[in-house]
């Protein structure tokens, strides 16, 4: 069974109040959806590593986690930026959304969301 893993940015801090209860709206949320395959390329190239160094987190198979800290948020972008540049033209598109998620979260104040 394929699952899906999707990485999540409320709109405003009630979207975000909303998603921690899961009543939040698909409107009120931005979404990356990755399947198993693009999962396991951006695993396999250290994203998530790199993400859970900088973040203290545990994002893996089958952990939901979120980063809330602005100043780790900004780090991530940071780091993303640079890793941008390094990556396979393969996944250098979902490593750009992915980049885009987290500044997203730093502009509106709010926390970046992984469901896997």
């Amino acid at each position: 069974m394929k699952k899906q893993r999707t990485i999540i940015v409320p709109k405003d801090k009630n979207a975000e109040n909303l998603l921690d209860f899961d009543n939040a709206k698909l409107e009120q949320l931005l979404e990356l959806q990755l399947d198993e395959s693009n999962f396991e390329k951006l695993h396999k190239e250290g994203i998530f590593d790199l993400i859970n160094k900088i973040s203290k987190t545990n994002i893996d198979d089958y952990e939901n986690e979120s980063i809330q800290d602005k100043d780790k948020i900004k780090k991530v972008i940071d780091e993303l930026t640079v890793k941008e540049n390094f990556v396979s033209t393969e996944l250098k598109e979902n490593v750009i959304e992915i980049r885009k998620l987290f500044q997203e979260a730093l502009e509106r104040g709010v926390g970046v969301y992984f469901y896997f």
